[in-house]
């Protein structure tokens, strides 16, 4: 998705009223996020918040930018990482992890990178902003503020923030408490939205070789409605 100057201003605006600001902080940012507003100097994430006093870490599958190369689908227990970071930021990355059960291992992984007391800060498509227009077939996972309410109910978190900016559900928490991710995988997985060729559905419990299946069997049938018109 890339950082614009009120998605900054958002983060800024958390880790100030929640952490005491950014300076010192050690900070985890999903994703090899780029700047996409030209009146700032940087030009990535990572070298924005190391110029302003925090210890960066970056993670996103292309290592690009000094980014560290895993898969955010799976869980990723480096050592260092785990009950460490004092910020986890998630912008525009989670949407785009698939499968959909993959989800779940996602946000998983927040929770595991966050110390007790650190906070995460997520802005990601709105699923009530679709019917706007906004954010349209920009990815097949949207979320939403029922979604919000359910992940701070089942881990216990301390909700800090919740505003729309820009179509995005942008909000942050704090883990409070030293404990282990909500175990029920369903119902974390039936408050995401799926877009599913321009609809939006509930709930589809979607495998990496279904969705693979479904992606080729539509291509074939583009590939046989464009020879029936020659």
């Amino acid at each position: 998705m890339g950082l614009k100057k009120d998605y900054l201003e958002y983060i800024f605006e958390c880790a100030a009223h929640v952490a005491g600001g950014l300076s010192g902080k050690k900070m985890l940012e999903l994703g090899d996020q780029v700047i996409m507003d030209e009146a700032i100097i940087e030009k990535t994430g990572k070298e924005y918040f190391a110029k302003r006093g925090v210890a960066h870490i970056s993670v996103d599958l292309n290592g690009l930018h000094g980014s560290v190369r895993a898969d955010l689908a799976n869980p990723i227990t480096i050592p260092e990482w785990i009950n460490n970071f004092d910020i986890v930021t998630n912008s525009g990355t989670s949407e785009h992890v698939e499968p959909k059960l993959a989800q779940y291992e996602c946000f998983k992984n927040v929770h595991n990178f966050l110390k007790v007391g650190g906070i995460a800060i997520h802005l990601l498509p709105d699923s009530g902003e679709l019917k706007k227009g906004m954010w349209e077939n920009h990815c097949r996972n949207y979320y939403s503020r029922g979604f919000v309410e359910m992940l701070v109910e089942n881990n216990d978190y301390k909700l800090m923030s919740l505003k729309i900016i820009d179509g995005l559900v942008c909000f942050c928490y704090r883990k409070d408490k030293d404990a282990i991710f909500m175990e029920d995988r369903q119902e974390f997985l039936k408050y995401i939205k799926r877009m599913e060729c321009g609809v939006t559905s509930k709930y589809i419990d979607e495998t990496l070789i279904q969705y693979l299946y479904r992606l080729a069997y539509r291509m074939f049938h583009r590939v046989m409605r464009k020879m029936r018109r020659k």
